[in-house]
């Protein structure tokens, strides 16, 4: 499935049973019962998908808004239930979804923020289902750790990326302030791939 642009809106998702999906590799199981299978990658509606991809989600009932995003940072099986496939998402905010938060800062037309802290809006567990495609967010960060994005990608991108909001303090909070207590996954699973 083709990634949605930033301002477009999602067609309503087509049946469950005409979609192609395909388990990747094998992380483990856990749960406890230890039988919930955990996935590094998965093939949905002919695309790839692997942890920390950054997506587009259906926003719920409402297939005409625009969508949600955000990074994988979990995937797993369910048994017993059907063999429901479950995502764990870590969101992105638009400027707009936290705007009383922003206070005088300059913000790039087309910035996300990364959830971070401790609280609601962090994270949630979505079917895989609710995924619309993927999304590309170059993290622009000065971090030495992050490999530089060049002008071209930058300007190819759906969003850029480097600072965060801290969901429990509810404020944005600048990339040197976070670690990976913080943010709760690998700070390096942020930034760019190398090429």
């Amino acid at each position: 499935m083709a990634a949605t642009k930033p301002n477009s809106t999602l067609s309503p998702p087509p049946s469950p049973e005409t979609l192609e999906f395909k388990w990747g590799k094998k992380r483990g199981k856990g749960g406890k019962k230890r039988d919930t299978q955990f996935y590094e990658s998965f093939t949905f509606d002919g695309e790839d998908y692997s942890l920390f991809d950054t997506v587009y989600l259906q926003n719920g009932n409402e297939p005409q808004s625009e969508p949600h995003i955000g990074k994988i940072i979990k995937i797993w099986e369910v048994p017993n239930r059907e063999k429901a496939k479950k995502v764990k998402i870590q969101w992105f905010f638009r400027p707009r979804e936290v705007s009383k938060f922003l206070k005088r800062i300059q913000i790039y037309y087309n910035e996300l923020f990364f959830a971070t802290g401790v609280g609601n809006g962090l994270t949630n567990i979505n079917p895989v289902e609710s995924i619309a495609g993927k999304c590309n967010v170059v993290c622009i960060s000065k971090d030495a750790r992050n490999p530089q994005p060049s002008d071209e990608a930058v300007q190819n991108a759906d969003f850029v990326f480097y600072r965060y909001f801290d969901v429990g303090q509810r404020k944005i909070v600048e990339e040197e302030e976070v670690d990976e207590k913080s943010v709760g996954i690998d700070v390096k699973k942020l930034f760019n791939k190398m090429p």
